[in-house]
């Protein structure tokens, strides 16, 4: 619980525990599941903030799918001595749950816990139900229904779960030929059940991904398959199961009803079947396939994936296993400490196939399938830390590192490693001391992976522990009252979100995100829903010692659905002016406006006349492909539009090509925005995505160093550069500062 992050975290986290809240709909495919589980959790588990409790929801689920391998790894050491039965069924679990990526899910709030706990309790039913079909008790085929019922509702959480089909289905089939039973009408029974479970997984699978072709092929394999348990004998089990099945996917009935009722995050708006579908299908992200080269559009100009770019997502995959052990340590004791786990875990499952074969089918199956299997499968462009000399553009890599796919095969080989400790105490130790001394030494290496990976694992100790909340708290105290927020990414999104509906946080500010601005539904949400009230009580002090401004009436975005129907890129055949109030654009022959375009330049137009903000973050690459630079002011996180910047007024020429209302950003940088733990060290190391909210947090420290340089205020750019570049240190910046010591003003180039 330590380790837990204490707010919202970066990435899907965010939506996520908004989703939760205001029981909304998340990105395609929609985990209702997921949302259920939150929202009944935090209002029922009503301890510390509302995020704290779903990330807490996650530690949870992780620690009972640790408690489900410690079952199945205490069966396959059946026949040791109870010590070493125990301690090496918790050296199981204990290394399963402390793997670095299952224990930086655990640690917010994300699907992937609620995945590898469906997992990890699918693997223990189905060691149960080899035991209680040997022991000849009839409810072992009630555990088979039970193991289809959680799978089916995971289809509602995320589809990893469903990787366990394969191995379990393998795992029948072996029990099934290993140990058959002695009568053969039984043999005939059970294996016409596992025909039902074999069609009605892929059935699930099908669902899930929301494939007609596959959905076709998995029901013509399921009618045959009531066919053979018929003729069999079984004749209730494939219509209970399939029955069963239905109950655990009517799960997605939540997205269709809850969306009717247009809650504040309704993504993709599956209120009706199309849409359903559509949010099933994540039709919204395209598909990439197996075979197509991930760098480019789906479609016969793809030029494919070659075997060269599969031996790098190779590459990719074992320097994610490469972290699971020691992510915190400098990389040689980290790959070191790596080399001796698959070490431990090959002997493991050397020594494990002695003692279980048939859990080891299971085990090893499912390593295979989420490891190797899922890299052929995913198709990842090149991770986000690899390849940049034959890569070399954003484009061409993953936005962040995948490793959270993979995160079942890195559990499962460190159960294996356990088993190999297992063995090793079996192979050296033939006394009871001699087994207990090598055990102590076995012990300290079971908590390497905890001690290793704390400080990289834990969101709650590092210097990053509040930046996607203080992120999102300082880009809406950028904005003045009632105005429009765009931005881009999932991380300048989904903490607003968060922030605005979770801790209700400047509602009054309006976010447009400008890559969901380009659909139709997400622009009818922005059309439909009013502006809300700024409310002073909710803002810094700064705020509220000011008269509150008159609400406008009104929504957002004032389009009828007729209008945004007819929204279609269009390309400009002549040289244009676009006009709002005192506001002027020239719009160039040949350029191309995107639905997203169209809809700043409508917000311009709607906001500029009544006095009321227009603001891109600083992050949201400020509408510089408009032409927008020379009508813009920095202040705090934010580019506000204005009809005329010029330096006639408080601006001074700013270092990004903007003017800088360096007045207004002095007052949010000193007085108003939050930094969390970022100035409690005395340099970063930060995760990728963490150092990018460093690298904007530091621009208006930069911008205020440059505005008292040009002022003539040498101590006081000092002071502004040095924590500019205490965020995102450099090279260039580091002279600055250098220079500006040593010669002064005078030292510095002149704009």
């Amino acid at each position: 619980m330590i380790t837990l992050a204490p707010t919202v975290t970066l990435w899907d986290a965010g939506e996520f525990i908004t989703a939760a809240k205001v029981l909304g709909v998340p990105h395609p495919p929609g985990t209702p599941l997921f949302v259920l589980f939150g929202h009944v959790w935090a209002d029922v588990v009503r301890i510390g903030s509302y995020a704290w409790r779903t990330n807490l929801m996650s530690a949870c689920f992780s620690a009972a799918g640790a408690g489900c391998y410690f079952l199945v790894a205490h069966r396959l050491l059946v026949g040791e001595s109870r010590w070493l039965r125990t301690g090496g069924a918790a050296a199981a679990a204990l290394l399963s749950a402390f793997v670095f990526t299952h224990w930086q899910n655990s640690n917010e709030t994300e699907v992937y816990t609620v995945a590898t706990f469906s997992i990890a309790a699918i693997c223990w039913l189905v060691v149960r139900w080899r035991d209680l079909r040997a022991s000849g008790n009839g409810r072992a085929t009630h555990l088979l229904l039970l193991i289809i019922y959680l799978a089916a509702l995971s289809v509602g959480n995320h589809l990893l779960a469903l990787l366990a089909g394969p191995a379990v289905v393998l795992f029948i089939a072996y029990t099934l030929h290993a140990v058959p039973s002695a009568d053969p009408a039984s043999r005939r029974m059970e294996w016409a059940e596992w025909g039902a479970v074999t069609a009605l997984w892929l059935a699930l699978v099908a669902v899930g991904l929301g494939s007609t072709s596959l959905l076709i092929l998995g029901g013509v394999m399921l009618a045959g398959t009531l066919v053979w348990c018929l003729v069999a004998g079984s004749r209730a089990f494939p219509f209970v199961a399939i029955a069963i099945a239905a109950v655990g996917v009517s799960i997605y009935a939540f997205l269709y009803i809850r969306s009717g009722l247009q809650p504040r995050l309704d993504e993709a708006d599956p209120e009706t079947w199309r849409n359903l579908l559509a949010v099933i299908r994540r039709e919204q992200f395209g598909s990439r396939g197996i075979l197509d080269n991930p760098m480019f559009s789906p479609g016969p100009d793809n030029p494919g994936r070659t075997v060269a770019m599969f031996g790098q997502q190779l590459v990719n995959f074992f320097q994610y296993c490469s972290w699971q052990w020691a992510r915190a340590l400098p990389i040689p004791a980290m790959v070191s400490i790596a080399l001796v786990f698959v070490t431990l875990g090959s002997l493991g499952f050397l020594f494990a196939s002695g003692q279980d074969r048939g859990i080891v089918v299971l085990l090893g199956a499912l390593w295979l399938i989420t490891g190797l299997g899922l890299v052929i499968y995913m198709n990842f462009k090149a991770g986000f830390s690899l390849f940049w000399d034959k890569y070399p553009s954003m484009d061409q890599h993953e936005v962040r590192e995948r490793d959270y796919f993979f995160v079942v095969s890195f559990q499962v080989w460190g159960m294996f490693a356990a088993f190999g400790l297992v063995g090793l105490i079996r192979m050296f130790a033939h006394t009871v001391s001699a087994q207990r001394a090598i055990a102590a030494v076995a012990a300290l290496i079971v908590v390497v992976p905890f001690a290793a990976n704390f400080t990289a694992a834990s969101r709650r100790h590092g210097a990053d522990a509040y930046a996607a909340r203080d992120f999102a708290y300082n880009l809406l105290q950028s904005v003045e009252p009632y105005g429009v927020l765009f931005g881009f990414g999932d991380n300048d999104t989904f903490p607003v979100w968060y922030l605005q509906e979770v801790e209700g946080v400047r509602q009054d500010v309006t976010q447009i995100n400008l890559s969901l601005a380009n659909l139709d539904w997400y622009l009818r949400q922005l059309a439909h829903q009013p502006t809300r009230p700024f409310e002073p009580a909710r803002a810094p002090a700064r705020y509220r010692a000011l008269a509150p401004p008159q609400p406008p009436t009104g929504a957002p975005l004032r389009l009828s659905d007729q209008e945004i129907e007819r929204l279609q890129p269009v390309q400009m055949r002549d040289d244009g002016l676009f006009r709002a109030d005192k506001f002027e654009l020239t719009v160039r022959k040949g350029q191309v406006l995107r639905t997203a375009d169209q809809v700043i330049l409508f917000t311009i137009a709607s906001y500029l006349p009544e006095n009321r903000p227009v603001t891109f973050g600083v992050s949201s690459g400020r509408g510089a492909w408009l032409g927008l630079d020379a009508h813009e002011v920095f202040q705090g996180l934010v580019f506000k539009v204005v009809p005329r910047a010029d330096t006639v007024r408080r601006y001074v020429r700013g270092i990004q090509g903007t003017m800088v209302d360096s007045a207004r950003t002095r007052l949010l940088v000193d007085s108003m925005f939050q930094w969390g733990k970022m100035f409690e060290t005395d340099s970063l190391e930060l995760e990728p995505a963490a150092q990018q909210v460093a690298t904007s947090f530091s621009v208006p420290f930069l911008e205020l160093g440059n505005a008292a340089a040009v002022r003539g205020t040498k101590d006081q750019a000092l002071a502004y550069f040095r924590r500019g570049y205490h965020l995102n240190p450099s090279t260039a910046l580091a002279d600055v500062i250098r220079r500006l010591q040593t010669e002064g003003l005078e030292a510095l180039p002149r704009r």
